[in-house]
């Protein structure tokens, strides 16, 4: 059992669409804490509460604001490969989360 996830996420807010990816440890896992990042550069901060799976995300836009989303009741479907999938709207906002062992 590898000690790192894998994971790839498609953020789009408002209208901004952005893929990014990252290896975080289990360590950073169960922190809450940890960042991915995109192929343009940008970075999303991402916060996870473990006891509640509630999800706080930071991300930048096209013109270099701070954008921040808080995401409640997220169902998370575990897939036949043994990854698990996040997929939850809100409005024009969507985000998609595919985290795999690595």
């Amino acid at each position: 059992m590898s000690d790192f996830f894998y994971i790839e996420g498609t953020y789009c807010m408002d209208g901004q669409c952005d893929t990014y990816i990252g290896e975080v440890s289990m360590n950073d896992v169960m922190l809450g804490k940890f960042s991915l990042n995109s192929s343009s550069g940008k970075e999303a901060v991402v916060n996870l509460n473990m006891i509640t799976f509630d999800v706080n995300i930071a991300i930048d836009d096209h013109n270099g604001k701070t954008i921040k989303r808080e995401l409640k009741d997220l169902e998370c479907i575990t897939k036949d490969d043994g990854s698990w999938y996040i997929n939850k709207s809100l409005g024009n906002d969507k985000f998609e989360t595919i985290i795999r062992q690595s």
